[in-house]
């Protein structure tokens, strides 16, 4: 049983037709599993609507589960839970040469799930109890800087732990298939600020380079290309723009004013973050009468 926390459905869906040559209504395996694309005892009168919403995200979880089934059967998804957890694997390069872009992964480990918006709103309210009204207008400025208009969902998982945070899957949750609509909001009292362990099944979005170029030797570099070409009294070239467009984002990139991973974080899609409901028991110690 799982507790799926977003689901990619539109990406899922399509990963799934490819793999098993159209969108599947029904597959059996090896084990005697049986995958349906209906659900039972769910009608009702009166409940059409939340009804309707519950059978849908059902469905994404379902495909979920046979994504991976078949991705693992057909050797396209790699867990690297395991390999993830060895730092000296991201320092020696030695997962940016084993993954590809595009292929499929699957890893466990510390979560954080972020909702800029809501920390945002949550420094306003914060306001209403101090003196310095200046303060959440400072902090909403640096939220933007950092995450644009912080509509979407950034998602880091830490395989080597917290404290080693440079070492992570980081991603964007865009949400294109409105699977948590009603809910961004409430995520943030529901997970609470530490990491959880949570599994994470992406797709490598891109592998960055090492690369030892500090933010501003590229902006110099930037703004001196920029100027050279327009010293010359001719007129700039799409060219140079697009060059100068590029040190400049890969200075933003390092200084963590754009989302985009720098060495040795990789980036990935989420498709979807679910984990392993377990079931609570009433142990010994808890029938104690002290």
């Amino acid at each position: 049983m799982r507790d799926y926390l977003y689901v990619d459905t539109p990406r899922v869906r399509t990963l799934l037709a490819q793999l098993s040559s159209g969108l599947p209504e029904e597959k059996r395996s090896d084990h005697t599993r049986r995958w349906t694309d209906h659900l039972t005892g769910t009608e009702g009168p009166g409940h059409e609507e939340m009804t309707s919403d519950q059978e849908v995200r059902s469905l994404a979880e379902l495909h979920v589960a046979m994504l991976e089934d078949d991705s693992e059967y057909t050797e396209m998804l790699l867990d690297v839970s395991d390999v993830s957890k060895k730092s000296k694997n991201w320092n020696r390069g030695r997962l940016h040469k084993a993954l590809h872009p595009g292929s499929l992964i699957r890893v466990k480990g510390p979560t954080s799930v972020i909702h800029p918006a809501s920390f945002a709103a949550s420094v306003a309210a914060f306001d209403a109890f101090s003196e310095d009204s200046e303060f959440a207008k400072d902090v909403s400025k640096i939220v933007h800087a950092m995450y644009g208009q912080h509509q979407h969902l950034t998602l880091r998982v830490f395989p080597c732990g917290e404290n080693e945070w440079e070492y992570q899957y980081s991603g964007v949750i865009s949400d294109p298939g409105n699977y948590l609509a009603g809910e961004r909001e409430v995520l943030f009292s529901r997970l609470g600020a530490d990491p959880q362990e949570w599994t994470t099944l992406a797709m490598i979005s891109r592998i960055p380079e090492r690369d030892s170029t500090s933010p501003a030797v590229r902006f110099e570099r930037a703004i001196s290309s920029l100027q050279a070409a327009m010293g010359d009294g001719e007129e700039v070239n799409r060219l140079v723009l697009e060059r100068m467009i590029q040190e400049t984002s890969r200075a933003m990139e390092g200084m963590g004013l754009s989302e985009a991973p720098t060495w040795p974080a990789i980036s990935v899609i989420p498709l979807a973050v679910y984990r392993t409901v377990r079931p609570s028991r009433i142990t010994p110690e808890l029938e104690l009468d002290d």
